[in-house]
């Protein structure tokens, strides 16, 4: 497969692909435009001919040909590729055969899984009863193919034993989240048992993955539990019903966003056939981008609790500075949309069609709390203003901002005034905290090992950014933290991945202060050392309690004086910017 990426890399010129899509203009070195993943009035939008690469500063997001096309289709490797056309992909040999082997095998995996399931349901008693007592028909039902996962407190193993008979392996049946083994060590079990199942699928209608809804009671039962990721389903790309939704969106000209299958099931059952949910994530920009190819409305009908409101805010943010009209559906009484079709499906579609405006909904939720009108103003002030800044045009900025001050009982120009400030203020931290995020590494949430690799990928990306001298220092720097040699320590480095640190760094030292970048330099150096230290005394500590066993007391003493040596190392000194200069 690397074989044919270079082939059409070389036959293809990156700027040539993102011109198909973006309106570029040369400065310097690179290509400049406005970017395509977001409204922006100012280019921020970068192509480098000479690295092959993209990268977008008003969305943090870059990569090179093939990733901006999947981006910008949603569409994967083999979707993408398709998209070139022309004498570039001419003549190419494009098979994949391994990876296409293993998404059929995947495939046939999970529909044998969903046969089984469906069967299951139609064979329980209990699973109907409780489908139907939520409301849903029998037509609904065998649409949306839902299935029953058998289990109790004694049965535990139906699952895993109808697909080991049917040819899967164990081993298989453990990385598709469909058992685990237990901390005893015991015989493997289901993870889907006496649940309601809900099958997930792709774009083109594929199952891929199932959720899973509980039919027990009690604290210690997780009421929904879904597949793993897997390389067929990515949380972060899968919206629940989106492949039955997306007629019903370009039909009624907007997406309807719901939080549960019951009730994306449920809306569609009333007529919304463009309703669609999360799959047990958060909405990401790549869901953004699936929707507004169909319709640039969308209306959120999300619980109003607490969690609720921060996820359609979460959400708004997102989609207004897409330039997306969203509306929010206000939900009353504590219930979900599928408990409001149940009680008055009449109900739901008013609801729905009295959709407001989702500046109004955070003004008008703020109102309900009951503050005190000084409180009420700091609070709308901090809360509300900041979405007016984010309004594509400024006919609509110019109307909330009349809404706002009618709220508040104050005048327009000192609603003007404070938008004005915000956004001067924003403007002004947007720069440092822009290339900060360009030269930083978000690794807080990785293992150990990938922050290693993370990092050693950056300190090597940023190394042509400095002189010889200075890059033999940070160099020598890195040696003597991880102890190897220099060869040995490349091997470990990404070319591709610490090109991108190269061309995303090198743009914002164009643009920003390099005080930050050398700080973030510095910063890494010394998280660096911290993680190599800590891995080694994890590791030592397991020796430890390893040859302990042993009665081998040399070694164990070896080990310990090992251990202190990595804690006085730990108190040494952290790097500073003096290094670079």
């Amino acid at each position: 497969m690397n074989d044919v990426i270079q082939q059409i890399k070389d036959r293809l010129s990156i700027v040539d692909v993102v011109s198909a899509y973006v309106e570029l203009h040369r400065a310097g070195r690179h290509f400049k435009g406005k970017s395509p993943f977001s409204q922006e009035k100012t280019p921020s939008f970068y192509v480098s001919p000479d690295r092959g690469m993209y990268y977008c500063f008003s969305t943090s997001q870059g990569g090179d040909m093939f990733n901006f096309v999947q981006v910008m289709e949603g569409v994967d490797f083999k979707g993408g590729s398709k998209n070139f056309g022309g004498q570039g992909w001419r003549g190419i040999n494009t098979s994949i055969t391994t990876k296409r082997q293993r998404e059929i095998v995947s495939m046939l995996f999970w529909r044998k899984q969903l046969i089984f399931f469906e069967h299951s349901l139609v064979a329980g008693s209990a699973p109907r009863e409780y489908i139907e007592k939520r409301g849903v028909t029998l037509t609904t039902s065998m649409t949306w193919r839902l299935g029953y996962a058998p289990g109790s407190d004694n049965i535990w193993r139906t699952t895993k034993d109808h697909l080991i008979k049917k040819g899967f392996t164990e081993n298989e049946l453990l990385k598709a989240g469909l058992i685990k083994t237990s901390q005893k060590g015991r015989e493997s079990y289901d993870v889907f048992r006496n649940r309601v199942m809900f099958p997930i699928f792709d774009q083109g209608g594929r199952v891929v993955a199932f959720s899973g809804r509980t039919l027990e009671s009690g604290a210690d039962i997780p009421k929904y539990v879904n597949s793993p990721e897997t390389d067929l389903f990515k949380k972060s790309e899968i919206l629940y019903g989106y492949h039955r939704a997306k007629h019903g969106i370009r039909q009624l000209d907007f997406s309807l966003i719901v939080e549960g299958q019951f009730d994306v099931v449920m809306s569609h059952q009333a007529g919304y056939t463009n309703t669609v949910a999360v799959s047990g994530t958060a909405l990401t920009l790549h869901h953004v981008q699936l929707l507004e190819r169909l319709s640039k409305k969308v209306v959120l009908a999300l619980d109003a609790d607490k969690a609720g409101i921060a996820a359609m805010k979460r959400a708004a943010d997102l989609m207004l500075r897409r330039g997306l009209d969203v509306k929010v559906a206000v939900l009353v009484g504590g219930k979900d949309p599928a408990d409001i079709i149940l009680d008055d499906p009449k109900k739901y579609k008013k609801i729905i069609g009295n959709s407001i405006h989702v500046i109004e909904f955070l003004l008008a939720n703020l109102a309900s709390i009951g503050l005190d009108e000084r409180t009420f103003k700091l609070r709308a002030r901090e809360e509300v203003l900041p979405y007016i800044l984010l309004l594509p045009n400024k006919i609509d900025q110019d109307h909330f901002e009349g809404r706002v001050a009618e709220v508040l009982k104050t005048t327009k120009e000192a609603v003007h005034f404070e938008v004005e400030r915000l956004n001067d203020l924003a403007e002004q931290g947007e720069k440092v905290s822009m290339a900060k995020e360009i030269v930083e590494n978000k690794i807080e949430n990785n293992s150990a090992n990938n922050r290693f690799e993370t990092l050693l990928n950056y300190l090597f990306g940023i190394l042509p950014l400095f002189t010889d001298e200075v890059s033999a220092k940070i160099l020598q720097a890195i040696e003597d933290i991880v102890g190897e040699e220099r060869e040995k320590i490349k091997e470990r480095v990404s070319s591709q991945t610490s090109s991108e640190v190269t061309f995303r760094t090198e743009l914002a030292l164009e643009q920003y202060p390099r005080r930050v970048f050398e700080d973030e330099v510095i910063h890494s150096l010394n998280q660096l050392r911290e993680v190599v230290i800590k891995d080694r005394l994890k590791l030592s500590r397991e020796k430890i309690m390893e040859v302990e066993s042993s009665g081998d007391s040399a070694e164990v003493e070896a080990h310990l004086k090992y251990v202190a040596k990595l804690q006085e190392l730990r108190k040494t000194p952290p790097f500073t910017t003096a290094l670079l200069h």
